[in-house]
C-alpha cells in the first residue's frame, strides 16, 4: 500500500482537505453536466442549438438577424448620381450602403438612393429625417442627406431562445389546420422582427383576417413601420389560402399616463427601475383594445427594486384600450 506523504489524519497540516474538495468540485461538475444534459432530453427546457434541433422537427427555423434597408435623399446637380457601392454613415458611426444609383435628379434638386444596412440587426433601423453623411465626396452631390419617410426598417436580431421556444410549444400545442387563426398567428410570428400578433377573423367582412403585430425592441414602443407591414402583408399574402383577404396591420399606439407622488425613495435608480417594470408589463400584458388593470399597475410599480412607499395619481381605474390601439407609456412622472 502506497501512502501519499502528508495524508495522516492525525497530523494538522495534512493533504486530506486539499484532495477531498478536488473531489467535490469535480463531482460538483459532473452532476452539474448531467443536469445541463437532462435538460436538453426535452423541448420546453432545451436551449441554443439543442433547441434549434428540438425545432427543426417540427420544421421551425431560429429567424436570422436581417439588415434595415430605405431610401435616403441628398441634395444635388442636375446630370449626377450617387454610385451603388457608396457609403453613408450616420451620426453614431453606422454604416448603410448605396445598392444601386439613385433616379435622376429631381426638379428640386435632389437624389433618392435605396439603403442597406451593413450589419444585421436593430441598430440599423432609423426614424425619418436623421442625417446621413456620405463617407466619399461625389462630384456636385451635398454630403449631408437624410432618411425618407417612413424610415429605415427591417432590421431584427437574432431571434432568442425564448421567442424561439415560443413558437415551438405554440407549433406542439396547436398544429396547423389548414388556415385557422392559430395558422396566420405562426405566419406572422415567422417573419423577421416580430414578437406578437394577434388575428381577427372577420373583421372587415366575411372571408377576412386581420392579423395586428409588434416588432418589440426593433421600433419605438414596438410599433411597426409601414415597412414592416408591408413585409408582413406580402409574407401572409405567400402563404394563406386564396380565399382569405389578409389584411395586415400595426397597432395605433395608446398613451399610458402615469403619474406618482410621495415617491420614497424617490432616486433616480428608483424611477428608472420603475419606467423598466411599466414597459414590461405593456410589453407583456397588452393587446390591442384590450383591458389593462389598475391593480397590475400597483403591483409593478410595487415590484421596481429600491421601492418602499408610494401613491399613484393616475390612473385611478382599469384602462381600456380603443379597438385597434395597444397602450404604451406615455408620460411618467414624479412630483
Amino acid at each position: 500500500m502506497v501512502r501519499l506523504p502528508g495524508t495522516d489524519a492525525l497530523l494538522r497540516w495534512n493533504n486530506l482537505s486539499i484532495v477531498a474538495e478536488v473531489e467535490a468540485g469535480i463531482a460538483h461538475l459532473l452532476y452539474g453536466r448531467l443536469d445541463w444534459s437532462f435538460r436538453q432530453l426535452f423541448p420546453d427546457t432545451a436551449e441554443g442549438e439543442y433547441l434549434e434541433r428540438w425545432a427543426s422537427i417540427w420544421g421551425i427555423q431560429r429567424r436570422p438577424a436581417s439588415r434595415a434597408f430605405g431610401t435616403a435623399t441628398w441634395p444635388a446637380s442636375a446630370g449626377t448620381f450617387i454610385p451603388a457601392g457608396a457609403i453613408a454613415i450616420r451620426g453614431d458611426r453606422f454604416s448603410y450602403t448605396v445598392q444601386a444609383p439613385g433616379a435622376a435628379v429631381t426638379p428640386e434638386g435632389e437624389i433618392t438612393v435605396r439603403l442597406l444596412a451593413d450589419v444585421a440587426g436593430a441598430i440599423g433601423n432609423s426614424a425619418p429625417d436623421v442625417q446621413l453623411t456620405l463617407a466619399t465626396t461625389i462630384n456636385a452631390v451635398t454630403p449631408l442627406g437624410r432618411v425618407d419617410d417612413p424610415g429605415l426598417s427591417g432590421g431584427a436580431s437574432l431571434e432568442s431562445d425564448a421567442l424561439l421556444l415560443q413558437r415551438l410549444l405554440s407549433r406542439i400545442r396547436m398544429p396547423p389546420h389548414g388556415g385557422n387563426a392559430n395558422d396566420y398567428l405562426q405566419w406572422t410570428l415567422s417573419v423577421a422582427g416580430v414578437t406578437r400578433a394577434w388575428v381577427y377573423p372577420m373583421e372587415m367582412g366575411a372571408g377576412s383576417v386581420t392579423v395586428r403585430f409588434m416588432t418589440d425592441g426593433s421600433t419605438p414602443d414596438g410599433i411597426p413601420t409601414p415597412a414592416d407591414v408591408a413585409r408582413v402583408q406580402a409574407f401572409l399574402d405567400s402563404v394563406a389560402p386564396v380565399t382569405a383577404r389578409v389584411h395586415a396591420a400595426a397597432p395605433i399606439p395608446q398613451d399610458l399616463d402615469v403619474h406618482i407622488i410621495l415617491l420614497d425613495p424617490d432616486t433616480p435608480e428608483v424611477r428608472a427601475g420603475i419606467e423598466a417594470e411599466l414597459r414590461d408589463m405593456l410589453r407583456l400584458e397588452t393587446e390591442p383594445g384590450g383591458l389593462l388593470f389598475l391593480s397590475r399597475i400597483y403591483a409593478r410599480i410595487t415590484a421596481a427594486p429600491g421601492v418602499i412607499h408610494f401613491t399613484l395619481l393616475d390612473p385611478t381605474a382599469d384602462v381600456q384600450a380603443d379597438p385597434g390601439h395597444i397602450l404604451v407609456l406615455g408620460a411618467l412622472s414624479f412630483v
